[in-house]
């Protein structure tokens, strides 16, 4: 007895995999110069509901067979050692999907490939004159017409039965009772492949339909992963505001808007870690949240103004902790893709980190900063713009500063900004090049205000980022709990609003719902769209979200 089992969701990546492969293998089967004639628009036009029917509204009795996907008609008839080896009448099948290939033989044969756009999987389906249920049967002119109306790129219905071709392949098809029915008929023709990158990003769905959308799949699987591992670590995911009079949580800046009946000015959200240890406080012990955050940014390879984030947060955490929980996160997100994308970006880091017992490397900022510069940091003012300006080769400053922010570092710079650029100079370039995952740990205070302070050095944080091939995929660091202290940071950053724009703004009223009790936590900040970038082997941001940058958005 045939069995219709439900397609396993590990096997998506592998199946999309062969999707783009087999998207391209049917375009070439029929010449797209040949798919529309003037005659058979005409036909669509003027009669509109017989070609785009609701689902609700097909003719015939469809209730009469079993809707299965293409995917499960495979797996149970042409997979495995109970390959089917004979017609099976008995077994009514429904089919959806799309004409990836028809070819006709005589007047009365005619054979489609029916592909699921998604997996790129297809199933052979055969549809004989002679064969057709009697009480279905039409004329055989108007067969001959319905037919030969089909072209590559409809979408279809199939009823029939599971069966084998006479040939001596034996396929498994499936071989129709009635006559296809039109579900939504193409009318524009696809390219037979579409390379260049300037087509593609100003138009994304050309670009699934004609290449596949195994890098949307393997996106999805990308968060749905790490959704798994956190539910399984039992955090409890939210949803934080994206609107509200003020956002924070960050350096960076903000989009601004404002309401139009009250003129209320609103920004959108540049970060959702103050809402979330808002909950913290609250009362819950582990907090997550997977989405949009929005910076009024510039636009580059690794940039994009609107872009996916992790963010999670534990009660009772240690920068250690947190340590290993980015490791373990690593570890479980590789261990399950590497089972399903064969060889290529994934399997090359999880080598790298199976060799590495999954430990990431360590870097120590100051000690590393102070040997890259032979600077004695730990005797440098490091909350003061002129005393960190002296210790620089003026050769390094013409490198890394704008002629402007020299002639008046005060009016322009801020210390956490010239530590930024000394820490990607010194640092990052030299020591996180690898595919290794790098950590740089414990940050200046006066660049991390919303972390806890090293108890044995009041200059640094319990803070650290990890970087792989020289980008920073995580952030993270104990949270300092204590709102004396956070407002003093608050204070101290806010000083230089007006030579750095990035500096975070006094939030009183979460330092107010501080004072209410916040227990020592520990949070991370993941980028998705980075970490799909890494996984996926792509080497532009845009590659990796569904309809390319903001100026890509804007072309659709």
């Amino acid at each position: 007895m045939y069995r219709v089992p439900a397609v396993s969701f590990s096997r998506s990546i592998r199946l999309a995999h062969n999707a783009a492969t087999a998207a391209k293998a049917a375009q070439t089967k029929v010449s797209t110069a040949k798919l529309q004639t003037k005659e058979r628009q005409e036909a669509i036009v003027s009669n509109i509901s017989k070609f785009y029917p609701s689902m609700s509204a097909l003719p015939g009795n469809p209730s009469a067979y079993k809707r299965i996907s293409i995917g499960q008609f495979l797996e149970t008839y042409a997979a495995g050692p109970q390959v089917l080896q004979s017609d099976l009448p008995d077994v009514p099948i429904l089919l959806n999907g799309r004409i990836a290939n028809i070819r006709t033989a005589g007047k009365k044969m005619c054979f489609i490939d029916l592909v699921n756009s998604e997996t790129g999987q297809k199933v052979q389906v055969i549809v004989n004159y002679n064969k057709l249920h009697e009480a279905m049967r039409p004329e055989q002119q108007q067969y001959i017409s319905d037919v030969g109306f089909l072209r590559k790129g409809d979408y279809i219905q199939v009823r029939g039965h599971p069966g084998v071709s006479e040939n001596a392949q034996r396929t498994v098809s499936l071989k129709c009772k009635e006559v296809p029915i039109m579900l939504s008929p193409i009318q524009q023709p696809l390219p037979n492949g579409l390379v260049d990158n300037t087509k593609i990003n100003k138009n994304r769905v050309l670009d699934y339909q004609v290449n596949g959308v195994r890098d949307l799949v393997l996106r999805s699987q990308v968060i749905a992963l790490t959704r798994q591992f956190l539910t399984e670590q039992r955090y409890m995911e939210v949803e934080t505001p994206m609107l509200s009079s003020k956002s924070n949580g960050a350096n960076a800046m903000p989009f601004q808007t404002k309401l139009n009946f009250n003129d209320t000015a609103l920004e959108l959200r540049i970060s959702p870690e103050l809402w979330l240890k808002r909950l913290i406080i609250s009362g819950l012990d582990r907090v997550f949240e997977i989405g949009k955050v929005f910076r009024n940014e510039g636009v580059d390879s690794t940039h994009n103004p609107e872009f996916t984030m992790m963010e999670c947060y534990q009660t009772y955490m240690t920068m250690e902790d947190l340590i290993l929980f980015s490791e373990n996160l690593f570890k479980f997100i590789l261990t399950h893709m590497v089972q399903h994308t064969g060889e290529g970006p994934v399997r090359e880091l999880y080598n790298v980190l199976a060799a590495n017992d999954w430990k990431f490397k360590r870097v120590e900022f100051l000690p590393a900063l102070s040997e890259g510069m032979n600077v004695d940091f730990s005797k440098v003012n490091l909350t003061n713009v002129d005393s960190l300006m002296a210790v620089i080769p003026d050769s390094i400053k013409q490198e890394l500063f704008s002629g402007l922010e020299l002639s008046a570092p005060n009016q322009h710079l801020s210390p956490q900004k010239v530590l930024d650029k000394l820490c990607g100079k010194y640092i990052e370039d030299v020591h996180c090049q690898s595919l290794l995952p790098t950590i740089i740990l414990h940050h200046p205070v006066v660049m991390s205000p919303l972390s806890k302070v090293n108890s044995d050095d009041s200059t640094i944080t319990q803070r650290f980022e990890v970087f792989i091939n020289g980008q920073e995929y995580i952030n993270a660091y104990e949270e300092e709990n204590c709102p004396q202290v956070q407002l003093e940071k608050f204070e101290a950053q806010n000083k230089y609003k007006e030579s750095d724009n990035e500096s975070l703004n006094v939030d009183y009223q979460y330092v107010e719902t501080m004072k209410s009790g916040m227990p020592p936590t520990g949070g991370l900040g993941l980028g998705i769209d980075r970490l799909c970038m890494l996984l996926l082997g792509k080497t532009r941001i845009e590659q990796v979200l569904a309809f390319g940058s903001l100026d890509d958005v804007n072309a659709q």
